[in-house]
């Protein structure tokens, strides 16, 4: 007898995007997470700029920096008392010479609702545009949710949460099967289940969580890992630069740990794309849809 390795001949897809010259990426909070990401997106925005790319990006977060903050979060002593959104983006703007755009307040849909619009190849159209969750309630998710499906699939959602040790990252823009065409001959979608659709969990409040205890008391006692933010955004940050710079998906959901370290994503298929949604299969498209 030998050994076997099972081979999953399940056919794959991917998500083309749209084509456009002109992309819009809101990072909703910038505390352990986020202000690692925006590093990674700084890099991004610089790269995209020298090919030509107009990306914008704006930073949100109503929070000031705390002496707790050193350490865990992107931020030092000289900075102590200032919005974060503000210190990062004045920070990356001066390293880059970006235009990174700070909004120090709680994010609500209407910083995103209406979306600017551009002209690109001769045609008039909204400007495409990522929201970039790294919120650890509920009741922010909730507001991201509720500015995605209203957007009606034009609004992509990058979310991100973590536990003591382990994560997952979502990435998805539809709310409704309507919104997702399929060329299944082709093997090509254009779209995904938004991260609600795909765990409806993520928009119910955690009653493990305390409000009173922040990551940084939980790092102190020991409670949650140093690096899972680190590690956290460095996957969302590759997610982003698929996103921006190769405007193609391949995996809609990645999960991992650190004890020990493991990562598992979760490959395009028929069947996971269309599997979070409760309505019936949709009709076979024989076009390729982009």
């Amino acid at each position: 007898m030998t050994d076997t390795m099972p081979i999953d001949f399940t056919p794959r897809c991917r998500v083309l995007l749209p084509e456009t010259r002109q992309l819009e990426l809101f990072l909703v909070g910038v505390g352990g997470t986020g202000s690692a990401l925006v590093d990674s997106l700084a890099r991004i925005l610089y790269h995209a700029k020298q090919k030509g790319l107009q990306v914008k990006l704006t930073l949100i977060d109503p929070d000031e920096i705390e002496a707790d903050n050193y350490g865990r979060q992107r931020f030092c002593r000289a900075e102590l008392g200032q919005k974060k959104a503000l210190s990062l983006a004045l920070r990356y703007n001066a390293a880059f010479g970006l235009d990174i755009r700070a909004i120090p307040e709680a994010f609500h849909q209407e910083m995103v609702q209406s979306p600017r619009r551009h002209t690109y190849a001769g045609h008039d159209a909204p400007a495409t545009r990522l929201l970039i969750g790294c919120v650890d309630n509920a009741a922010a998710r909730q507001k991201i949710a509720e500015t995605v499906t209203a957007a009606e699939g034009l609004t992509w959602w990058l979310d991100m949460g973590n536990a003591t040790h382990n994560g997952n990252i979502y990435i998805g823009n539809a709310t409704q099967l309507s919104q997702i065409r399929v060329d299944e001959p082709l093997g090509i979608a254009n779209g995904l289940p938004s991260p609600a659709i795909q765990n409806p969990a993520l928009l119910k409040p955690d009653p493990a969580l305390s409000a009173a205890v922040s990551c940084a008391e939980l790092i102190q006692g020991e409670e949650q890992s140093l690096c899972v933010n680190t590690f956290m955004a460095a996957i969302a940050a590759e997610y982003c630069c698929q996103w921006v710079l190769k405007r193609e998906l391949a995996v809609m959901h990645t999960t991992f740990t650190l004890e020990p370290p493991a990562m598992q994503s979760r490959p395009l298929t028929l069947k996971t794309i269309l599997q979070p949604f409760p309505q019936k299969r949709p009709k076979k498209q024989n076009k390729q849809v982009a």
